[in-house]
């Protein structure tokens, strides 16, 4: 059962920007949220909230909020395997000095899907792996063949017009026309200029991953490490059908928020965090 939510606290891990609350005795593993694409930590703030008894860390990804610097991924191959890498460092951070606390990993949309990467890459002799990965519409956009995804367009205005302008046609289309227009000219220019992270994750999430003829590339956990999926029960299509795949290759079952669309943490939070809950392992 959740108690009122912890003191916010404030961090920085390699250059990263990092969001805790921690009980004093929290109830289960400890939660690394991962935003998805163009987000912030920020978007997780009702989802924490209602994780009172759960130790919930949350982070800008790096080229986004405050952690836009100049070394972000850019250009095309190796953005996602980055975004890997600094997850594991904010996991064996929020881990603590011995590295001995369990924690796992819930990534919402493309954080899903670095999630899901990071926990494949953890080789045999990784100490204290996450115990369980949690994918909420993770994207598998190598195996679709759709270019009127949010994706794909986006990287189809880069071509013609470039990254910032990227970056504005995508969060358009995620928030709508009237909310960019209400946010003020600083905020649309820090935007525009998370364009190159935006791009670069989004063509490097394109890329086949299959390693042999045959293999879909869907990246599965290692053993020792528990899957969890879900989808929204509305919502695009290819991400509702990419849930369904991935829990069909990870031969575990895909939990539907009902009525809940693909930004089911910020609208649904409260079946969110009780998705989330599950993952953590903690007592409803």
């Amino acid at each position: 059962m959740s108690g009122p939510p912890a003191p916010i606290t404030e961090h920085r891990v390699d250059g990263l920007a990092v969001t805790r609350r921690r009980p004093d005795e929290p109830a289960s593993s400890t939660v690394v949220l991962v935003h998805g694409a163009m987000d912030r930590a920020a978007s997780f703030g009702r989802t924490m909230r209602r994780l009172g008894d759960i130790d919930v860390v949350a982070y800008d990804r790096r080229g986004y909020g405050g952690s836009l610097d100049p070394t972000a991924p850019q250009g095309e191959g190796g953005a996602i395997a980055q975004h890997a890498r600094d997850l594991l460092t904010v996991g064996s951070w929020a881990a603590g000095p011995r590295n001995d606390r369990p924690v796992v990993f819930v990534g919402h949309s493309l954080g899903g899907l670095v999630g899901l990467v990071a926990s494949n890459a953890i080789g045999p002799d990784q100490h204290n792996p996450p115990s369980a990965v949690g994918a909420f519409e993770a994207p598998l956009p190598w195996l679709e063949d759709d270019d009127h995804t949010s994706g794909a367009m986006t990287l189809q205005v880069d071509r013609e017009q470039g990254p910032e302008a990227a970056a504005e046609f995508f969060y358009r289309s995620m928030v709508g026309d009237r909310t960019w227009e209400r946010i003020s000219e600083r905020d649309r220019q820090q935007r525009r200029a998370e364009g190159p992270a935006l791009v670069s994750e989004l063509a490097d999430a394109r890329r086949p991953r299959g390693t042999a003829p045959g293999d879909d590339g869907i990246p599965i956990p290692r053993t020792g490490t528990q899957l969890f999926v879900a989808r929204g029960g509305i919502g695009p299509v290819h991400l509702r059908r990419a849930a369904e795949r991935l829990a069909a290759k990870g031969s575990v079952p895909c939990e539907v928020l009902e009525g809940a669309p693909h930004g089911a943490h910020l609208s649904h939070p409260d079946l969110f965090a009780a998705w989330v809950r599950e993952v953590a392992g903690a007592p409803s």
